[in-house]
């Protein structure tokens, strides 16, 4: 994600012409959309790391546009500072309701707009990588059971309604507990970091590994028959061999 790509939705020119003068000081790279039709067009062609929304807009509302953003699943995470010249609370409560992250008042203050924009950056990294660690197994750094289990289940969907081939793999490291007992477990924990890196080289790109178990992994090959999944299988062995 670039954090320095924002996207400034308002119906009013002079708002926009402010905002990019105020972003672009602070090294920020703006895209500007002059009503909530045009924003959502913007999402499906481009990446945005924040968005600042106005409240009040003809045709869709900023409510109704932030309804939108957080409704879509490629656009949820995307952090969203609402702007309006009202301080009615119970839209600022409705808004943060809907899931936006913050809320400013026009006319704005640039250093507060600045100050607030920075900090929601910094949570949607936090977020970002806490959801990622969640996802990671903790010794190897490959997918943990429970997202190979997720990233599997949506292979096995895709494979069935394009009606293609799927083909699954469990690998099991031999004698591993020989290995612990007599090196110790950090000669283990080695042993376990290197067999993943291993198989993380020779595997394709939209294959989906993971450690399944404590010497368990796992492979899910998308678009793959048998007899191509056990041949890949015994390379990899003989490659760890």
């Amino acid at each position: 994600m670039d954090d320095k790509k924002i996207l400034a939705v308002d119906d009013a020119k002079d708002t926009l012409l402010l905002l990019e003068f105020d972003l672009t000081a602070e090294g920020y790279e703006v895209i500007f959309a002059e009503s909530g039709e045009q924003a959502l067009q913007i999402l499906e062609n481009q990446q945005v790391s924040l968005i600042l929304l106005d409240m009040y807009m003809p045709g869709l509302s900023g409510l109704d546009t932030l309804k939108k953003i957080k409704e879509n699943r490629a656009t949820v995470n995307i952090p969203i500072i609402m702007l309006s010249s009202s301080n009615d609370g119970n839209e600022i409560v409705a808004a943060l309701e809907l899931g936006a992250d913050d809320y400013v008042t026009k006319p704005y203050l640039a250093k507060v707009l600045l100050a607030r924009i920075r900090t929601s950056l910094r949570l949607i990294q936090k977020t970002l990588a806490l959801e990622a660690l969640a996802k990671t197994d903790f010794l190897t750094g490959i997918n943990n059971r429970a997202s190979f289990e997720e990233l599997a289940r949506k292979a096995i969907s895709q494979a069935n309604r394009c009606v293609q081939e799927i083909s699954f793999a469990m690998l099991d490291i031999d004698y591993f507990k020989k290995v612990n007992d007599t090196y110790g477990h950090e000669a283990g924990d080695k042993v376990l970091k290197a067999f993943a890196k291993n198989l993380s080289e020779q595997v394709r790109d939209y294959d989906i590994i993971g450690r399944v178990g404590g010497e368990e992994f796992a492979i899910c090959m998308p678009n793959t028959i048998d007899e191509h999944a056990i041949c890949a299988c015994d390379r990899i062995r003989q490659n760890i061999e």
